[in-house]
């Protein structure tokens, strides 16, 4: 519909102000028509179109003119037609802004409208962009007072009390440096466990401490990682910001500090009051971090991130390869390169996380190899089966349907044994460390629950416990899991896989298929929190963490060897536009067949479809000219497109956003409507495959509700075997209109597996490599030398003075290689590097340190110490490229042991570009990280 300019303000544009609390009619907020050549702003004397038409001054008049809570000029709004491009009136509404500007000193704010589309302008800092409404008057005062209060020449300060480590300082720098640039959107990609809460944190610090932003959400997409944010960022790095946790739509807006999830803003974010007005203005907020966007960003939750225009930063573990190039779309990624990276190889080489690869045993039991036949069942399972109605003939089962379609009691007990007999135990070596099983389904969980205790019941039925998301302790038990010494065995489906945290964690329990390779690695993530993040050394093997141990019951490292991408999971449409498309397959099917009467009842269920959808959602309304045209009749008699491709292509996406969905009647329409589609294509394959499917959802229902009950003649004709001999289009839909709304009653329980109380027995065990830190023959070689030298000590008299610590000369150490050497041993600086327990390139320190005389300084921690101490100490003058340049440094150093000034000037440093190392940084930068390196060069490496 084509509205002129005043239909378009009446109609649109006002209303939209109302809803952000903007009243046209109340000159102390919003003024129209005035004449920005004769108002006097500063004085606030603002004269309109009917004041100043008539004379003979120069008059511009601007169509809306939003004032602050004091009467000054805050933001213009320029209208236009609906079929107009708002963006025409751009230089209109500059010349309108620069008038008022010429008088304040101060710019305001910019909006242009159609009354379809509404553009914002902050021109001080950033281009025009689409936004979903108008600002609130509080939020365009918050930022204008940024404006005012901005630096832009003070240098990047991070704060390492929040992020204490080189490569964390790096990527909040590149981060800052990216908004700095004016930028909005970010990407940041972590592997679990290297800090990305803290670095979120830094960033925050940061903005605030800059002004460039006051208000901040944390959105997760579930409520262990709102939590995680909420106690391990919010409470322990800002302790007296205001702040508070949003769990509906009510909230205290006066607060600096916000977590919640995408799910809760799901609901809230389109609420509005009792005077129609938006609880959650567009701009409530200036940043936006979302944690783990790359669950959340592409499913209807995107939205939210829409609707909200504040900066926004991606946070997630995902391996950047495997994040969805939709998401690096969305945070404005170029090359599908997030903002920054820290990798789980770089993490791994650095020392921040443990490897997995060193350890990962792949077993499974008879059963899980070759399936349960007839023949496999004991005497007294058969009958116990048949005294259950089920033939024992009948049970034919493969492996991969246990604990799907059947459950054998001693497959648990088997991997609950394996688990116990080769896990990594505890400092006492008494108790099993830290583990997480990751079961297939609650059913499982319990079964491998009930393994535990009763193969080990002399832990009481403390050692392990279950834990899922349904369970109103579930919270307290991951308190004690991560806290207590008990339980020391998480079994869980899905609430663990992640978001806990955990260091302790020393081993993992594959009791499942995975087949999301990003689930697998997020699984694998609650293992790799490095030694130093352990508080509680009791707790570890040895008292300390080298490593995570990985079983793996079901060939999940076998499939992703073999498949390495995994199972292809495109995004999925909502199931509300599942029935639409149905419906549209219907209708197209019915006018090939000329069957129009059939047609006209499909075609008006389409459009109560359409009519269902939330006209005042701002998600729907922005698509208020095609729903319109959808609804048209005129649309079924345009020969310039096809009305079917129309409507699936640009009214289908929209039905994410109807209300009131319920699930399960969502999910039995979708197979009532596949049903009247099949009868109409004659496709009897399909009508038999969905009958058992229908049959079991509507045998399922709780007869014993009255609701139901009153349908009980019904509900017996469906399952009747009649019903489905010549079934009708009219019998297939007409379930959706008698049936479908009785399926939110519904019982929670899905068809149990088939339970079969059998001993079972590991059969197949593999022990996978994926590397290894030294060759055996190394190995050997290191500890021959060892064994030489301490024949030696009695009789060789060097020997003897090194261990009386007497000065020892190059003659005497050429005598002792040689003396080594008759033994049959020839000792290189390079082999005695190799010992993770003597990495010296000095013989006398290697033989001192043998005999517990002298324990030399780890070179690899020395140089890291000093390197990230000077990082910083030194962070506030350098960018995140200069540190990335140092880091470099630090790792070429830390392999040649030596660097020269000349060597900054060849490869890897001339990976930097032309700018590297001059004028990257200056003379006394450069003489500053070689005196680092020749400092720790005579420390670790001089000749003894």
């Amino acid at each position: 519909m084509d509205l002129n300019e005043l239909r378009t303000r009446k109609e649109k544009i006002d209303v939209y102000l109302a809803e952000q609390g903007w009243d046209v009619m109340n000159r102390a907020s919003v003024i129209l028509e005035v004449d920005t050549k004769q108002s006097d702003f500063l004085a606030h004397s603002y004269k309109t179109v009917a004041e100043t038409l008539k004379n003979d001054l120069e008059s511009k008049y601007v169509d809306y003119l939003l004032l602050d809570s004091l009467g000054a000029p805050l933001a213009i709004v320029e209208a236009k037609r609906t079929s107009k491009d708002p963006l025409v009136g751009q230089k209109q509404a500059e010349q309108y802004a620069d008038d008022i500007k010429q008088q304040t000193g101060r710019d305001v704010f910019i909006f242009l409208s159609n009354g379809y589309e509404i553009w914002f302008w902050d021109r001080e800092r950033y281009p025009l962009r689409l936004v979903k409404g108008f600002y609130a008057q509080k939020d365009l005062e918050r930022l204008r007072f940024q404006i005012q209060k901005i630096d832009p020449t003070k240098p990047i300060e991070v704060n390492t009390r929040i992020v204490d480590r080189s490569k964390s300082i790096e990527n909040v720098k590149r981060v800052l440096e990216h908004i700095h640039k004016g930028h909005r959107k970010g990407l940041i990609v972590m592997a679990t466990g290297t800090g990305k809460t803290r670095v979120a944190m830094a960033i925050i610090d940061t903005l605030l401490k800059e002004n460039r932003a006051q208000k901040v959400l944390f959105l997760a997409d579930r409520k262990a990682l709102r939590d995680q944010a909420w106690n391990k960022g919010f409470l322990e790095f800002f302790p007296h910001e205001a702040k508070d946790k949003i769990l509906h739509g009510r909230y205290n807006k006066e607060k600096r500090l916000f977590v919640s999830t995408i799910q809760t803003f799901q609901e809230i974010y389109t609420q509005k009051d009792e005077h129609g007005r938006y609880l959650i203005s567009p701009g409530e907020f200036d940043l936006i971090f979302s944690d783990e966007a790359h669950r959340s960003i592409y499913n209807r939750w995107r939205d939210v991130f829409t609707y909200l225009d504040a900066m926004q930063i991606g946070l997630t573990a995902t391996p950047a390869e495997l994040v969805d190039r939709d998401t690096f779309r969305f945070f404005q990624c170029d090359d599908h390169m997030p903002t920054t990276l820290y990798s789980y190889d770089e993490a791994v080489k650095d020392g921040v996380l443990v490897d997995f690869r060193k350890s990962i045993l792949g077993a499974q039991t008879h059963f899980q190899i070759e399936g349960l036949r007839p023949s496999d069942l004991t005497e007294s399972e058969r009958n116990r089966l048949i005294e259950q109605g089920i033939d024992p003939d009948e049970i034919d089962f493969e492996g991969t349907e246990l604990e799907k379609k059947v459950a054998i009691k001693g497959t648990s007990e088997a991997i609950v044994r394996e688990f116990m007999e080769g896990c990594q135990m505890d400092q006492a070596g008494t108790l099993p460390a830290k583990s997480i099983f990751f079961a297939i389904s609650k059913k499982h969980a319990r079964r491998l629950h009930e393994a535990f205790d009763a193969l080990y019941p002399e832990y009481k039925g403390r050692l392990a416990r279950i834990i899922v998301s349904d369970d109103p302790r579930a919270d307290a038990l991951i308190h004690d899991f991560e806290h207590e010494s008990f339980p020391r065995v998480a079994i869980s489906v899905d609430m663990l896989d992640t978001g806990i945290d955990v260091p302790e964690v020393c081993n993992l329990v594959f009791a499942k298929p995975v087949f999301s390779k990003i689930k697998f690695w997020q699984m694998l993530g609650r293992g790799t929190r490095s030694d130093a993040a352990c508080k509680h050394r009791e707790w570890l093997p040895d008292g300390r963490k080298e490593y995570f141990k990985v079983f793996d019951f079901w060939n999940n490292f076998e499939y992703w060897n073999m498949n390495p991408e995994g199972v292809k999971n495109e995004p999925t449409e909502a199931i509300t536009s599942r029935v639409f498309f149905l419906r549209l397959k219907q209708l197209e099917r019915l006018l090939a067949q000329g069957d129009e009467e059939r047609a006209t009842v499909v075609r008006q269920r389409l459009e109560e479809d359409i009519r269902s959808l939330p006209m005042d959602s701002v998600s729907v309304r922005e698509h208020e000219r095609e729903i319109a045209k959808a609804l048209s009749p005129k649309l079924w008699d345009n020969v310039g497109l096809d009305p079917l491709e129309y409507l699936k292509g640009t009214i289908m996406p929209l039905m994410r956003f109807q209300t009131g969905v319920n699930l399960k009647e969502a999910s039995f329409t979708v197979k009532a409507e596949r049903l009247g589609l099949a009868v109409l294509e004659g496709n009897e394959k399909e009508i038999e495959r969905l009958a058992p499917e229908i049959g079991e959802m509507v045998d399922h229902l709780p007869r014993t509700l009255n609701i139901v009950k009153e349908k009980e003649e019904r509900l017996d004709e469906v399952l009747s075997r009649a019903f489905w001999k010549g079934l009708s289009f009219e019998d297939a839909t007409g379930l959706v209109a008698d049936i479908a709304p009785l399926m939110q009653y519904l019982s929670k329980e899905s068809h149990e597996p088939i339970v079969i109380d059998m001993g079972d027995i590991i059969e197949q065990r593999t022990l996978w490599t994926f590397n290894e830190e030294a060759p055996e023959y190394v190995v050997a070689f290191r500890e021959k030398v060892e064994k030489r030298v301490t024949e030696l000590a009695d009789q060789n008299p060097v020997i003897q003075k090194i261990l009386r610590d007497e000065p020892i000369t190059e003659a005497d150490l050429h005598g002792l290689e040689e003396a080594l050497a008759e033994a049959g041993v020839n000792v290189t600086e390079e082999m005695l590097q190799t010992s993770p327990r003597h990495p010296y390139g000095s013989l006398v320190a290697f033989i001192r340190s043998l005999f517990g005389l002298y324990e030399a300084p780890d070179p690899k921690k020395m140089i890291e110490g000093a390197f990230q101490t000077y990082m910083i100490e030194n962070n506030k003058s350098y960018s995140a490229d200069q540190l990335h340049f140092i880091r470099t440094i630090q790792t070429v150093f830390m392999r040649k042991k030596h660097i020269v000034m000349d060597d900054l000037f060849l490869a890897p440093f001339t990976n930097f570009g032309s700018t590297a190392p001059v004028p990257m940084f200056d003379e006394g930068d450069l003489k500053a990280f070689i005196g680092i390196c020749q400092g720790l060069e005579r420390e670790l490496f001089a000749e003894a």
